[in-house]
């Protein structure tokens, strides 16, 4: 069989999904075991998906820089709180909830307080970490195209696709623990 060029570009790209994806799945085999990472992983597939394809597509003239809004990284990371907590309360009931009172009673309203402060803070961290790095970097090709128009861009768009690629490691590997720690559990807290 004889590659054409069509054919050779369609190789290259199921590998490459192959590959992203099996980095994925292999990073959430890591976090939680097997069983959990197969059940979890379209979730997790998903986000690394999104997450890299709008950062590439950023980097395209003419297209939109989506993860520099809050409103699209705020929503991603409210869908990965939203099914972590209802993987949790799926996966262990009201252990689920009892685990965040911490484990002596006397201390149970203070600890829950800070426990529910923290669940809830982790859509914003996850948001703002995502919207900001991505802005930044956005920011630094747009200065640095304006210095020189011919050398300086492309050791510029190297350091984007690192961003890319360590930005949306970051947002799955966060969605990772999050679902891990969510779906743990009693005996193995």
């Amino acid at each position: 069989m004889t590659l054409t060029a069509g054919t050779f570009d369609i190789v290259l790209l199921r590998t490459f999904v192959e590959v992203f994806l099996d980095y994925f799945y292999t990073l959430a085999k890591d976090v939680m075991d097997a069983k959990r990472a197969k059940k979890y992983f379209p979730l997790i597939a998903t986000s690394a998906c999104f997450v890299f394809c709008a950062n590439v597509m950023a980097m395209l003239p003419g297209f939109p820089i989506a993860t520099t809004s809050l409103d699209i990284t705020l929503g991603s990371a409210l869908v990965v709180f939203i099914l972590f907590n209802f993987y949790g309360l799926k996966e262990n009931g009201f252990a689920y909830i009892k685990h965040l009172a911490g484990p002596v009673w006397y201390l149970a309203p203070l600890i829950f307080i800070i426990e529910l402060i923290s669940l809830f803070v982790r859509p914003i961290t996850l948001a703002l970490r995502l919207m900001l790095n991505m802005s930044v970097d956005h920011l630094l090709l747009s200065i640095f195209m304006g210095f020189l128009t011919v050398l300086v861009p492309i050791p510029v768009m190297i350091l984007g696709c690192i961003v890319v690629l360590v930005q949306t490691l970051v947002f799955t590997l966060l969605t990772c623990i999050y679902i891990g720690l969510a779906t743990e559990h009693e005996e193995h807290h």
